[in-house]
């Protein structure tokens, strides 16, 4: 991976914990990840897990917008806290359920999960087939991973980087580098993917976001007629 800069990294860790900020201008995105996470992938009930979930604001999105009943996975002890606060000012509690754990080793069974999703945590995942074997274990025959970093569309990003630059979270024309952030092309992808024997995926990149989607097969050996296929960037089975 080369380290580089994410052009929307806040200079100040205490503003991420901007309560006002991550519910309005941020918040935003978030029902229109959700919406074409359901779109694209055509899951729109079961169980979900949400990896590196943060604030729990994309697993309530998901909650909200479809029948699914939603696992809030953070390694954070703090973002697990506030994960729970934002899930009860909603009163989401039936129906997104925060927990600690890593991606490395998922805190549930194997297949239990019909979507997995992930948004903004995996540039930080220091081994990506670990990961990806572990997403692939927990998810049902037939489910579908959905994992990758964006804003939606680049309007909503424009919004949030203007949004930040007022707000002085981004202090100076050029944000510091972050080793956290790491940018992530598709050939190193496909390494990680031909490792973790995953064979049935696809990429999308475009205003949307960068965004790895994979299935769960019940045949190893899967036949042309069931691959992935994208049309105009969206999923179609």
């Amino acid at each position: 991976m080369t380290e580089t800069y994410d052009p929307f990294w806040i200079a100040d860790e205490d503003a991420w914990q901007n309560d006002e900020f991550s519910r309005s201008t941020y918040a935003r995105i978030y029902p229109v990840i959700a919406d074409q996470i359901l779109e694209r992938t055509r899951i729109t009930r079961g169980a979900c897990l949400d990896v590196g979930s943060g604030l729990a604001l994309l697993a309530i999105a998901l909650a909200l917008q479809s029948e699914l009943r939603v696992t809030a996975l953070d390694s954070s002890q703090e973002m697990h806290e506030q994960a729970q606060k934002n899930i009860r000012d909603r009163c989401m509690e039936e129906m997104v359920i925060p927990v600690t754990g890593d991606v490395r080793a998922i805190p549930a069974p194997g297949a239990t999960f019909s979507l997995v999703v992930s948004r903004g945590s995996f540039h930080s995942w220091e081994d990506f087939p670990a990961a990806f074997r572990e997403i692939y274990r927990v998810l049902e025959p037939g489910g579908m991973a959905y994992i990758g970093g964006g804003y939606g569309s680049a309007r909503l990003r424009d919004e949030v980087q203007a949004c930040r630059g007022m707000r002085g979270i981004m202090k100076g024309s050029v944000p510091p580098v972050k080793s956290r952030f790491r940018k992530i092309g598709s050939a190193e992808i496909a390494i990680a993917m031909e490792v973790a024997g995953i064979r049935d995926y696809r990429i999308i990149s475009d205003d949307s976001g960068f965004w790895i989607v994979f299935r769960k097969n019940d045949d190893p050996r899967t036949s042309p007629e069931n691959q992935l296929d994208f049309r105009h960037g969206f999923f179609f089975t």
